[in-house]
């Protein structure tokens, strides 16, 4: 029986993936090269305007074509002064992403070969590069909210609660997710899924220009319509039926986050 990917195909980036685009700490050196300067024009410091640059063939360096002044695309960054393969560094990168359900330093160390202290240290520095504080700035933003803490059916019957979603006193927990569509995903644990509480969430993180689509959750019903209104920073509330859940739901879910 042929089990069905969850994950669109132009979504997937395999194993194969990987090991194709970057083969070794050149092509990594490379893509971090192109991240951060895609047109190919580097500021140099030297020479005072931008300038085009040349690969360094025994070290992770560029050299500027006009002066030879050097340029290292690894400054500033959780790769400066790490004797660690850049290759390595992405490939912890690369599991910590495409694993839904978390994973240890343990887990790096034996994938990656380094030792366990090495292993926890790029485990922390990936971990403070993906809590880094975004803002959503696709033109329609998804609203959701979902609760964690297993099913009641696999429960004691003393723990269970009731169908739907869980009161003030459930011992599940809120969190709040808002969604570009075809973009970036913020999931955040909250207290609860109240509109006082949301309400400052969206504000800091939604553009002014962004419409935002709801379902009809009580909180969500509340909020105003218009674009002039400061609580929700000017965006345009658009409200639809319930079965728009699932577009957000299924992107979440694809994102492994949902």
């Amino acid at each position: 029986m042929k089990v069905k990917q969850s994950i669109p195909k132009h979504l997937r980036f395999t194993m194969g993936d990987f090991n194709r685009q970057f083969p070794d700490d050149a092509a990594c050196l490379e893509f971090l090269m192109e991240q951060k300067y895609p047109s190919g024009l580097i500021p140099c410091e030297k020479c005072g305007e931008d300038r085009k640059f040349h690969r360094l063939a025994k070290r992770p360096a560029y050299s500027c074509d006009h002066c030879g002044s050097h340029f290292h695309p690894m400054a500033g960054t959780i790769f400066q002064d790490s004797r660690t393969p850049l290759k390595t560094w992405f490939y912890a990168m690369f599991l910590m992403s495409a694993t839904r359900c978390g994973i240890s330093a343990k887990q790096i160390q034996r994938e990656t070969g380094v030792t366990y202290k090495t292993a926890w240290r790029m485990f922390k520095q990936i971990r403070t590069l993906m809590s880094e504080d975004i803002s959503l700035e696709g033109e329609a933003v998804e609203l959701d909210e979902m609760y964690v803490g297993g099913k009641d059916k696999n429960k004691h019957v003393s723990k269970r609660v009731d169908s739907g979603r869980p009161g003030p006193n459930s011992p599940k927990t809120p969190v709040f997710g808002m969604c570009e569509r075809g973009g970036r995903v913020i999931a955040k644990v909250t207290p609860d899924v109240k509109a006082k509480t949301i309400f400052p969430i969206v504000h800091e993180r939604v553009l002014p220009s962004s419409t935002i689509y709801t379902d009809e959750y009580p909180s969500m019903i509340g909020w105003p319509t218009r674009r002039t209104d400061t609580s929700t920073n000017g965006s345009s509330i658009s409200r639809t039926s319930t079965s728009w859940a699932m577009p957000i739901r299924t992107q979440l879910r694809d994102s492994g986050v949902w």
